[in-house]
């Protein structure tokens, strides 16, 4: 394993990351489960989820910009905290990067899609499907990969110590 990223964390920010991350994960999938029941997986039902079925049933724009005004704190916040550990990894620093920019633009897909489904119908309703097919894989991978290598480093020899300095000394305190 080389030296830095997740390896050279103290264990106890490792054991802080790993409760992190599963918690991401449960919210990930509670994400994926509200985004099947409540608007679908087609267009036409993304559609129906934001502009109605009929003209009364629609999402106000008062309703959308609250829901857009939380999201835009919550979703970027998310994303550079998952980011920022996933860049810590051992993979390969581009892919890396791509996956977290792929994050973001899923976010931004998955922002803007509520607008466009009002404004141009089915059409817009594809931006929340985008959406979905970048910021999706993006999370998981994020929040997985992370995991795993923690899983690794926490099993590997000399887990719970901190590394030794060139003089035999341990560095940083658990």
């Amino acid at each position: 394993m080389p030296k830095g990223g997740l390896a050279a964390l103290q264990p106890s920010t490792r054991f802080a990351l790993v409760l992190f991350l599963v918690f991401s994960l449960l919210g990930y999938l509670v994400m994926v489960a509200m985004g099947v029941t409540r608007s679908g997986l087609s267009p036409q039902s993304i559609v129906e989820h934001y502009a109605g079925a009929t003209p009364d049933m629609a999402k106000s724009s008062g309703e959308i910009l609250e829901l857009t005004h939380f999201h835009l704190f919550a979703m970027p916040l998310q994303l550079f905290v998952l980011g920022h550990v996933f860049l810590l990894g051992r993979f390969q620093q581009r892919w890396r990067q791509a996956v977290v920019a792929a994050a973001f633009l899923g976010a931004a897909c998955d922002l803007a899609a509520p607008w466009l489904v009002l404004g141009f119908g089915e059409p817009g309703a594809w931006t929340k499907l985008a959406g979905r097919a970048l910021l999706g894989p993006s999370l998981l991978l994020m929040v997985a990969l992370p995991l795993l290598e923690l899983a690794r480093i926490n099993s590997g020899p000399g887990r719970g110590t901190p590394p030794r300095e060139p003089d035999g000394a341990r560095t940083g305190s658990s």
